[in-house]
């Protein structure tokens, strides 16, 4: 097994991983970084790109006590609120090298993103927007689905770039080592079929993603029975293993960012084609329906990709069932017209899909069902008949009434009078987990007395502070700036170059 000494090992070369390194690097620390997948980027590149910022600390800090639901401690939503304020002139730049175009955005300049707040909170008004919007020569990345994610990534994994920083690709981590009194002081990682051992002066930074590809851990971790992962394919949970084998606490395991979507033969889940901002203006073209034909919320909440996946773990109290899982996406045939349904996000090549424009692809294919009558329809999807027509005629009530009682804006809202009639099997599905090993505002690792586990950060999504509802844009926030706190910490913890001692005596953390 061969062996390698640095300051400061990191795994992960998404948003949080790249700023680790080189909050690290910049730290005057040597830098290795390590990644699972094959290519660079994570859930990152395939996300919208744009950052949380905010003009108001205080305010800002209002809010993110809120959306933290009393589950996360006043240190860390505080230092969220400092970030957050400084992130504009952080990625500024970190941009400028690439002649990258930068935008902020605040108050009546945030456009189309300016509903993305989820809640009238206090604080709200202090919170915009911040992003990559475009590189000069730089059209996107090939491998991974079409997103202002790349923009990011780009002028991330570029600054990795120029400073030389070593990174490893296709080695996932698969052991921290430590010393007897609980320090980590390395780690085994996986390289061209060998193992070699990477040993630490500084400490190891895990920014390995969350866990929304492990089913043994969503199946451990989530009330609801079952939902299905559109993001990263490698985001498999590794660092949550690796630090709890190290001694760390967990904490707001059950949170997620997720909504629903559709599971169709062979292929990756797929979301609903709405955005993570809600526009009251743009038509929703259909209703969800439950298995017994009834409809049960609102289909277009103010963050369509972050909470409706709750409303479908309703478990029925008198069967102890879970009737909303799956359930029914209906829509006529003025809706079908309106636009695609879904929606594919992928992070391989083999994945890779672009739903139809008017849905008949997707019909073709049998993913949607097609009825003249709603009877017919009913029969299809094996829902009683006389309650999805009830359904529907409530619904075209409500739009009539511009008033809809689960919530829905009027702008949202279309009548469903226009047959043939259609429908898709719905499902609840998971873009990325939020829960992971407790950390303090230095984002070192905690164990469950609160005492940080020496030599051992976390970035991103790995541990993120949202614990109860999650910010649009905040866990991009979180992993540039989260990232750099950690690199430059991990970077402080290695002794000076004429203090080094070169002690590789080993033992599994």
């Amino acid at each position: 097994m061969s062996e390698r000494t640095v300051d400061v090992l990191v795994a992960g070369t998404g948003a949080a991983g790249c700023a680790s390194a080189i909050g690290a690097h910049d730290a005057g620390a040597d830098v290795l970084v390590v990644e699972k997948a094959p290519r660079h980027g994570g859930l990152s590149a395939m996300c919208s790109g744009f950052l949380r910022a905010a003009h108001d600390r205080a305010g800002a800090a209002a809010y993110l006590a809120a959306t933290s639901g009393r589950r996360v401690d006043r240190e860390l939503t505080d230092t969220m609120a400092d970030w957050m304020v400084e992130l504009p002139d952080v990625l500024h730049e970190l941009a400028a090298p690439l002649d990258a175009e930068v935008s902020v955005r605040f108050g009546d300049d945030q456009g189309a993103h300016e509903t993305a707040d989820l809640y009238a909170w206090p604080g709200r008004d202090a919170l915009g927007w911040a992003g990559v919007e475009s590189i000069p020569g730089f059209d996107g990345y090939d491998w991974i689905s079409p997103s202002k994610g790349h923009n990011l990534m780009r002028v991330l994994h570029h600054q990795v770039e120029r400073r030389e920083i070593d990174t490893w690709m296709s080695t996932p981590l698969v052991e921290l080592l430590g010393d007897r009194n609980g320090r980590i002081t390395g780690a085994v990682v996986e390289r061209d079929g060998r193992r070699e051992t990477v040993h630490t002066r500084g400490g190891v930074v895990l920014a390995t993603g969350g866990f929304e590809w492990s089913s043994r851990l969503l199946a451990d971790h989530l009330e609801i029975p079952d939902i299905t992962p559109i993001g990263h394919r490698y985001n498999t949970g590794d660092g949550v293993d690796l630090a709890q084998r190290a001694g760390a606490a967990t904490w707001h395991m059950w949170h997620l960012h997720g909504s629903y979507g559709f599971r169709p033969p062979g292929r990756v889940a797929m979301r609903n084609h709405l955005g993570g901002t809600r526009r009251d203006e743009r038509p929703v073209a259909w209703i969800i329906v439950d298995q017994y034909g009834r409809r049960f919320m609102n289909e277009a909440p103010p963050a369509p990709q972050d909470t409706p996946y709750r409303d479908l773990g309703w478990l029925d109290p008198e069967t102890g069932e879970f009737p909303r899982i799956p359930c029914w996406t209906i829509f006529d045939d003025a809706g079908r017209r309106l636009g695609p349904v879904g929606r594919a996000a992928w992070s391989d090549p083999a994945d890779a899909y672009h739903w139809s424009a008017d849905n008949a692809t997707e019909i073709d294919a049998g993913w949607i069902h097609r009825a003249d009558t709603l009877d017919e329809l009913a029969a299809t999807i094996g829902v009683p008949g006389d309650a999805l027509a009830d359904s529907v005629a409530r619904w075209n009530r409500h739009v009539a009434d511009g008033h809809d009682p689960h919530g829905r804006p009027t702008g949202t809202m279309v009548p469903l009078d226009t047959p043939p009639y259609h429908a898709i099997e719905t499902w609840p599905i998971v873009t990325n987990t939020q829960g992971g090993p407790r950390h303090d505002h230095h984002q070192r690792v905690l164990d469950p007395t609160g005492t940080p586990i020496d030599g051992l950060w976390c970035a991103g999504e790995l541990g993120s502070i949202f614990g109860h509802v999650y910010l649009l844009g905040g866990n991009l926030t979180e992993a540039v700036m989260g990232g750099r706190t950690a690199g430059r910490s991990a970077a402080g913890a290695a002794p000076r170059p004429a203090d080094r001692r070169h002690d590789h005596t080993q033992e599994v953390a």
